[in-house]
């Protein structure tokens, strides 16, 4: 229930043909999630929304290094466009910040049954 009170409050206004796919609104919370955790707490906090090889990349402990030239979200504004694309998802995500609002790319996994961060701008940053 509070999942759902977070997706509604989060925005319909998303471009998409396949709105109907129950996969995307399963993307939309942990973006909405995880971004919300990023403002709140910091960098680190994204490890806990991260896929295992993605965190193999770059550890929670390094996110706040990585992440340092990218755009503090003050929260999430929608999820602007899915594309399923076999085994991996990408999807932009439109979030506040002190400067505006920022569109950013993410690319998601499944693993034990949940999307998982596999890949996002300034990962590219670690080890």
């Amino acid at each position: 229930m509070a999942l759902s009170l977070l997706l509604v409050a989060c925005g319909d206004n998303d471009d998409a043909s396949d709105a109907d796919d129950p996969r995307r609104e399963e993307i939309r919370g942990v973006a909405a999630l995880a971004v919300g955790a990023y403002a709140s707490v910091g960098p680190e906090a994204l490890a806990d929304y991260m896929s295992q090889g993605a965190l193999l990349r770059c550890p929670k402990e390094q996110l706040q290094m990585a992440l340092a030239d990218q755009p503090v979200p003050t929260g999430f504004k929608q999820l602007k466009s899915v594309d399923f694309s076999g085994d991996m998802v990408s999807a932009t995500i439109t979030i506040s910040t002190e400067d505006g609002e920022q569109h950013i790319k993410w690319t998601y996994v499944e693993e034990d049954q949940a999307w998982r961060i596999s890949d996002m701008p300034g990962l590219e940053n670690c080890g």
